[in-house]
């Protein structure tokens, strides 16, 4: 059996367990257990690399010629650590987040988000188009639950038109993408400089519009509605959300598409990048202006993640080796400084009820920790030193100097200076501001909330120091 394959089989095994388990005391624990499990089974993975890297085990034809196809690649690789490594964070958070928030049906809660990541390491592992394409939809579906889980009015309004978003975008653009680029190559293989022998212009730009709108998980406007509407989840599921699988899916699919399917020599040669372009930086710069007047915490990082998703589409569509270096890297940087975010949000409501930044007044001297976390997290979105935000946002204004695409320098020194506005107004307030609203003051700090968030933080810091390693993975084997 694929050794890949085997990694989605154990986790459809996790699912029927916890399944059977069904019991509110465990299903936490076993959670825990399976995303452990995963984490280790991806790290013996990437030790055997050299022998699974692009060796394809087809399991089924899902219409004749074209089958479910697993192989690992260069940059599968990179996602698999990132997004086993973080699930196994946010179930460390969840067990003791749910337990504080007094939820109920755990249960359900844990087998819908194990199937979450057993449809993202069927992205990752996935060889053609139209695999991609089935765990895509196994990932829409399966998260559908998890964010109308407090079952209110709200949740199911909400969750309606994230399942429409979605699900509506990959019928209408996704899936006819996938048809055309099969009848114009006669494959849909993911191949190391694209799969385009011949083209026309117009084809091309054809389907780039129809790839960028239909991967609307990576929340290009104007189809990114889904993901502030998806905050009423529970503060994990956000966190599944933003950094582990979903919008990290979704750029993930649009680097394979642009590399892999298109090809940098397609792209460039045709101009078609230059749509990708336009729409990224207006996502950009829109994103960061209506993240500006939020005053939910939860509402103001949805945003900001929309901005930063764009941050990673544009510096691919730049099509510089720099750029896409800066790609890569904020593939990882954003998903460690989002989850600290997006979990210091979640404990800042658990402790004390706080759930607008108008209210975060005074609130290092109740949460000395998880401000300090969030703090970092901030710095990095913003892009500054001596945090990896920096890191990346260097390696795209170097990949836009590469390009001549001087213009774009407007762009990324506009968003900087409004992701700033932003973010310093809840780094100040709540160290420097005396606080005016009365609060659910806790004794300290819950120490099993705050763990997996402190992990990720010295991870995110030591990173910051230790990123030559990532850059030569991706400059030897990815540009």
């Amino acid at each position: 059996m694929s050794i890949l394959l085997s990694h989605i089989l154990f986790l459809a095994f996790g699912i029927v367990i916890i399944y059977l388990l069904r019991k509110e005391a465990f299903t936490g624990m076993v959670s825990i257990f399976i995303s452990l499990a995963s984490l280790v089974y991806a790290l013996y993975i990437i030790s055997i690399q050299d022998i699974l890297i692009n060796q394809k085990t087809d399991i089924f034809n899902i219409i004749p010629g074209i089958p479910l196809s697993f192989s690992l690649d260069y940059l599968g690789i990179i996602f698999l650590v990132i997004s086993n490594g973080l699930w196994l964070m946010v179930s460390i958070f969840s067990e003791r987040y749910l337990e504080l928030n007094k939820y109920q049906n755990k249960p359900k809660f844990y087998i819908f988000f194990t199937l979450s990541m057993l449809a993202t390491n069927g992205i990752i592992y996935s060889s053609n188009l139209l695999t991609t394409f089935v765990f895509y939809e196994i990932l829409t579906i399966a998260t559908y639950p998890l964010v109308t889980f407090k079952g209110d009015k709200k949740s199911i309004i909400n969750g309606k038109k994230y399942l429409y978003y979605l699900l509506g975008t990959s019928i209408i653009f996704f899936l006819p993408a996938i048809i055309f680029t099969y009848i114009l190559t006669g494959t849909l293989d993911y191949k190391v400089g694209g799969i385009f022998t011949s083209y026309n212009n117009t084809a091309i730009y054809i389907l780039v519009i129809l790839y960028l709108f239909g991967i609307a998980k990576s929340a290009v406007m104007p189809f990114h509605k889904w993901l502030p509407s998806a905050m009423v989840a529970p503060t994990p599921v956000s966190a599944l959300l933003h950094a582990v699988a979903v919008v990290k899916s979704g750029v993930f699919i649009m680097l394979k598409v642009f590399l892999f399917i298109f090809g940098v020599d397609v792209l460039t040669q045709s101009g078609a990048n230059i749509i990708i372009i336009l729409f990224a930086s207006f996502t950009i710069i829109s994103s960061s202006f209506i993240a500006l007047n939020q005053d939910n915490i939860k509402l103001r990082l949805a945003y900001s993640t929309i901005g930063q998703l764009s941050y990673i589409v544009l510096a691919t569509a730049i099509l510089a080796p720099y750029s896409i270096l800066a790609a890569v890297l904020h593939l990882i940087f954003h998903a460690l400084g989002k989850i600290m975010l997006f979990l210091s949000a979640g404990i800042i409501a658990t402790q004390t009820g706080i759930k607008n930044v108008s209210e975060m007044n005074n609130l290092s001297s109740k949460l000395p920790i998880t401000c300090l976390l969030m703090t970092i997290g901030a710095i990095i979105m913003i892009g500054l030193p001596p945090t990896i935000g920096f890191i990346s946002k260097w390696y795209l204004l170097l990949g836009i100097m590469e390009s001549e695409n001087l213009y774009l320098l407007i762009v990324i020194i506009l968003s900087t200076l409004l992701n700033a506005s932003y973010y310093f107004p809840m780094i100040y307030k709540s160290y420097f501001e005396k606080a005016k609203f009365d609060y659910k003051s806790p004794s300290c700090e819950d120490m099993p909330l705050a763990f997996p968030v402190i992990i990720v933080g010295f991870i995110a810091v030591i990173l910051f120091f230790k990123t030559n390693f990532i850059i030569k993975f991706i400059t030897e084997n990815i540009i």
